[in-house]
Formats: structure tokens, C-alpha cells, sequence
């Protein structure tokens, strides 16, 4: 792979608008719009083909009837009560155009708080090819996520959305996308509890009353009888929700897998354990980042990686396809890598990570490939690549930056002897 250092690509082509296109845009947007038209298709044709839309469709429905979302007929409908609620204008489609919609929303979501990240938090700052080549790296964490119709590229998408926010002070919308986030899933808090240390008199308060407002919102719209029992549901199905008494095939695709391979066994207390020593270590790494100035974007881009590291790796409830969670982290720290001099080791192990996630992903299209997949726990290790190289590159990037300060500094004294 071949980044440009800001010089314009020597291949270009005219758009409409008459403006150029670089190589890399250009591919780009001929990839994803082949992925989109195809993903589109297959949901107008075959909308509950691998598909988890009629779980989704179905909660709606029930919640428009006032009847319990949490029963195990219609399939494991794992999200809040709000969600339910949101999702009642795509169940009064047909379930061909309902999930032709939802896709759409998801990668419209995702990809444009994409765009937005991009440009208002990597730093230095990236030229109009390299984001051209993050959006080519993301595709094969991000594709089957899209595929089966999954929320995450939209929780993904509000947490980009809400770190840019960050960028520009925008700390009402910031705390709102992180506080849906939330509401969809509950790992994402790990996001909302970093920002919340970090910057705790401008986002901590917003977050909270975010969070209660979402909450609060299905009452407006339903008896508080019912909302209530069906609060209550959720959080059973939240604690009931485990794997580990499962063939391993079936388990959660995090840590224990991990452990599991190396003939290491955990049990839920150790696990748990396990979860709070990770989320202490990364946000006293955070912590330490803002003691020592970092600037606001470099922190903002440790703070997502971290995060997101933690939610995959550390999660209560990690699948295949919640690992289009690193899809960004893993694109950017490989491209931030390639343009920084003398990082050799650290590229290793990020194209080591992108190519164990690329083989697990390709390995699901062959027949027993998802469970030979999982026994190899592909997914976890990569993620745990990633951590390393997330970590790695900001201790190398401030290293380099100390070594920097220093020769300006013997450079000063010469100068004035």
C-alpha cells in the first residue's frame, strides 16, 4: 500500500461537477457503491434471508401493540425498549422496503459520521486520498454487519459523530449520539465514560440528562405499566444473556477465547475482573494523555481506539459482527503508521490484525467456515493485535514528538552560547 504525503495522486479523473477525483476516490466510491447496490438488492429481494431485520421489525410491532418484545418467539431481540419504539416507521413497511430503508440508514449513518471523524480528528490532518484509503480498509470488517442488517454500523456511526462533535464543541450533540449509542447497546457507555472523565463539566451532565431523556421518551407514548415491564425484561434478558455454558463455537468472541486457546479458563468472576483492570488501565492512559496536553484530537482518536478495543475485546456481548467497531480505528492507525518514519514493527502487527480479521471474514463463505473460524478465535487475537498497535503508535507518536522538543531545545542553546 502506497499513501500519499499530501502531493496530489499523478491518476485522476473528472467528475461531473468538474472537479478531480483521485485514484484512490475513485476506487473508493466504486467499491462502496457496488457494496451498497448489491446489499440493497439482496434486502429487497430476500429481506429475512441472514438477516436480522425481522427481529427488529417484529419488536416494533409488538411495541405498537402493546404486547412483550422480549419473548423468545419472534427471535432474541436484545435492545432497549426506546429502540423498539424508534423502529415503528420501518415496521408499518413491507418488510422488502422496511429493510431496504434500515440499510440505507445504517450505512448513511456510518459513513457519513465516517467522513465527518476523518476530517475533524485525525491529526495531523488527512489529505482527500487517504481517506479515500481508510474507506477502502474499513470494507472487510464493515460488510458483514451491513449484510445481516446489524445496528452496529449506526452505533458506529453515532459514536464518530459524537467524538467529531467533541472536535468542535458541539457538546449537546456529542453527548446525544453517544447517549443513543448507549440506548441501542450498552457497551458503547465505555465511550460515554471515557468522555465523561475526560471532559467532565461539559459532557458528564449533558450525557446523564441524554440518557434519561432517551429513557424516558417510550413513556410518553406507551402506559407506564407496560414500559416498565418491559425495562424490567430487558434487564433480565441482559443478565441471562450467556454463552459459556455453550459448545465454544457459540461462545462471545472476546477475551475468553483468547484465554480458551491458550488451554486458559475463566470463569465469570475472573472475566469480570478481567473487564474493570482493562477499563481502569485504558482510561488511566486517557488520563494520563490529558495530563500531559496531548492535543484535543490525538486524544479523541486514543480515546475512540481505546474504547472501541475495550467494547470488542472486553465486551459483555462481542459477535462476528461487532467487530466493525475497529473497522475505523484499525483503517486510520494503519494509515497513521504507513506516514510516520521508522514504525516497521508497529505496521507488522497492524497489517498482521487487518489480515486475520480479512481471513475471518472470508472464511464464512465457505460451508463449517464460521466454526472453524471461531475454534481458531481469529477475531479476538486480531483485536488484541490492534490494542497493541493503538497503544504502541501513541507512545511512539509522543516519543517522537519528546525527541523532537529536545533537539529544539539543543538547537536554542547552541544558538545562544
Amino acid at each position: 500500500m502506497q499513501l500519499d504525503h499530501g502531493q496530489p495522486d499523478d491518476i485522476e479523473i473528472s467528475s461531473p461537477a468538474g472537479a478531480k477525483l483521485g485514484r484512490y476516490q475513485s476506487w473508493a466510491i466504486a467499491v462502496w457503491a457496488t457494496i451498497l447496490i448489491v446489499l440493497c438488492t439482496r434486502g429487497l429481494l430476500r429481506p429475512g434471508s441472514n438477516s436480522v431485520y425481522p427481529i427488529f421489525a417484529n419488536a416494533a410491532r409488538h411495541f405498537l401493540a402493546g404486547t412483550d418484545l422480549y419473548e423468545k418467539t419472534d427471535g432474541p431481540y436484545r435492545y432497549s425498549p426506546l429502540v423498539a419504539g424508534l423502529l415503528v416507521p420501518f415496521s408499518l413497511c413491507s418488510d422488502s422496503l422496511g429493510s431496504l430503508l434500515w440499510r440505507l440508514l445504517n450505512a448513511a449513518v456510518y459513513l457519513g459520521s465516517l467522513a465527518w471523524w476523518c476530517r475533524a480528528v485525525p491529526q495531523p490532518a488527512l489529505t482527500a486520498n487517504q481517506r479515500a484509503i481508510i474507506y477502502l480498509l474499513i470494507v472487510p470488517l464493515s460488510v458483514g454487519s451491513l449484510n445481516n442488517a446489524q445496528s452496529n454500523a449506526l452505533i458506529l456511526g453515532l459514536l464518530l459523530a459524537g467524538t467529531a462533535a467533541v472536535t468542535r464543541q458541539f457538546w449537546n450533540l456529542a453527548s446525544g449520539c453517544v447517549a443513543l449509542a448507549c440506548l441501542f447497546k450498552l457497551y458503547p457507555i465505555a465511550v460515554g465514560l471515557l468522555l465523561t472523565a475526560l471532559f467532565p463539566r461539559r459532557f458528564a451532565g449533558r450525557f446523564l440528562i441524554a440518557l434519561l431523556i432517551g429513557l424516558g421518551l417510550p413513556f410518553l407514548f406507551k402506559p407506564s405499566v407496560y414500559v416498565l415491564q418491559q425495562y424490567m425484561g430487558w434487564w433480565h434478558h441482559l443478565l441471562a444473556d450467556d454463552r459459556q455454558n455453550l459448545p465454544v463455537e457459540l461462545w462471545y468472541r472476546d477475551f475468553r477465547l483468547v484465554c480458551w486457546s491458550c488451554q486458559q479458563m475463566l470463569s465469570p468472576m475472573a472475566y469480570l475482573a478481567i473487564q474493570l483492570l482493562a477499563a481502569a488501565l485504558m482510561a488511566g492512559l486517557c488520563a494520563w494523555a490529558k495530563l500531559v496536553h496531548l492535543d484535543r484530537r490525538r486524544l479523541l482518536a486514543l480515546l475512540l481506539g481505546l474504547g472501541c478495543c475495550w467494547m470488542t475485546l472486553f465486551g459483555p456481548a462481542t459477535e462476528s459482527c461487532t467487530y466493525i467497531l475497529l473497522a475505523p480505528v484499525l483503517a486510520w492507525t494503519l494509515v497513521s503508521a504507513w506516514l510516520q518514519p521508522g514504525h516497521a514493527w508497529l505496521r507488522s502487527i497492524l497489517v498482521l490484525s487487518l489480515a486475520l480479521f480479512t481471513v475471518s471474514r472470508i472464511a464464512v463463505w465457505f460451508p463449517g467456515g464460521a466454526r472453524q473460524m471461531q475454534i481458531a478465535c481469529l477475531q479476538p487475537w486480531a483485536a488484541l493485535l490492534l490494542l497493541v498497535g493503538v497503544v504502541g503508535r501513541e507512545l511512539q507518536v509522543g516519543r517522537a514528538g519528546q525527541t523532537a522538543e529536545m533537539n529544539v531545545d539543543r538547537l536554542r542553546s547552541a544558538q545562544a552560547a
